[in-house]
């Protein structure tokens, strides 16, 4: 049983030998030093004694019947509870090759018989100080990392606020319906979530750009602000003069949009914005403005916004013209996958439009 655990409950020090005698000379010696230790006599005792209790040292007897201290030490270095408690190793000679295998296990030191007390205050001394104050660096890193994770979440919270702000002065300016805002946020999420199951778009589709544009999409046409509402009413009745006005918005609305994230400091939700507002209305094909991007030229968020953009438009009652029904507007787009749209994408929202949110 282990010496003197009956008198406290949480040893400092684990002492492994199998001569009782040692066991008492190594606990009066490291009680005389200010901290608690406890002595087994064998490598099973030592390892029942950890599961309920981690000192913050061992001292392992190399030479012991059953299981070495050697044989100890790396079971202990194999186990993630104490492979980073220190160990010693007591040993009755100097053996080079002793010392060599001990420190390749993980050994920090060694004691050597007979004990000297000015040598065994001056090595476990020295290995529970390290102990200890790598514990402190520990917990106060893990403290320091609390506080950064939750201003890094605060900061978050704060660029998310910004784009809803945004947001919500752009819906009532340029969308009919109270709901556009949020099919459109719907719908942006519902796509990007599907690609991830998409082996072509796993490794481009995480957590966060999912999160990105289902902020980011709502600010598509933001350019539009800059067109008058008498253009925007004519829908597709326009003249060629008045669609290059139109044509503008893309560039405009990706302007304000950096000129707001330069004011604000970098926000990669408002970056996605840009993007989108940018390029929504490039073509797979390269036939697209306002840079004539093609194919995976164009940034990702933009062909999704391009897909839902389109479906939005073509279910939505515009001037003169009458909203299609969900089936119709799936015919008419079907017909320029790969022209307009990025196949790839199409035929993951093919599968997803019966889920998708339209304006009543």
């Amino acid at each position: 049983m282990a010496q003197e655990l009956q008198n406290q409950s949480e040893p400092d020090v684990i002492i492994v030998d199998d001569l009782e005698v040692n066991q008492v000379i190594l606990i009066q010696m490291i009680e005389s030093m200010g901290y608690q230790a406890a002595g087994v006599s064998s490598g099973a005792e030592a390892l029942a004694l950890t599961r309920e209790h981690l000192p913050k040292l061992f001292l392992l007897d190399i030479t012991m019947p059953k299981m070495s201290g050697f044989e100890l030490c790396e079971i202990l270095k194999n186990d993630a509870r104490t492979r980073d408690i220190p160990v010693i190793f007591i040993s009755a000679t100097s053996d080079l090759d002793d010392k060599v295998m001990g420190f390749t296990l993980g050994g920090a030191d060694f004691i050597t018989k007979p004990f000297a007390l000015a040598e065994v205050t001056a090595r476990v001394s020295t290995q529970l100080r390290s102990y200890e104050m790598k514990k402190e660096i520990e917990f106060y890193n893990k403290r320091l990392n609390r506080v950064v994770n939750e201003q890094v979440k605060k900061i978050e919270e704060e660029k998310k606020h910004v784009l809803d702000a945004v947001t919500m002065v752009v819906g009532h300016c340029i969308y009919p319906s109270k709901s556009r805002v949020e099919n459109i946020r719907v719908n942006a999420r519902l796509l990007s979530q599907s690609l991830q199951f998409s082996p072509k778009f796993e490794d481009q589709v995480s957590n966060a750009f999912i999160e990105a544009i289902e902020l980011a999409a709502p600010l598509h046409d933001i350019g539009k602000l800059f067109v008058s509402k008498e253009i925007l009413a004519k829908g597709n009745s326009i003249t060629e003069e008045e669609r290059q006005i139109v044509a503008q918005h893309t560039a405009q609305g990706a302007k304000l949009l950096s000129e707001i994230n330069d004011r604000i400091g970098e926000n990669e939700f408002i970056q996605m914005a840009i993007d989108i507002a940018h390029y929504h209305h490039e073509r797979w094909d390269g036939t697209g403005y306002p840079e004539g991007l093609k194919g995976e030229e164009i940034p990702l968020a933009a062909r999704i916004m391009k897909i839902l953009g389109n479906y939005d438009a073509l279910t939505e009652k515009g001037g003169s013209r009458e909203a299609l029904s969900p089936e119709e507007s799936l015919a008419v787009m079907e017909k320029e996958s790969g022209l307009k749209y990025d196949p790839d994408i199409f035929d993951v929202f093919k599968r997803v439009r019966k889920q998708l949110m339209i304006d009543a």
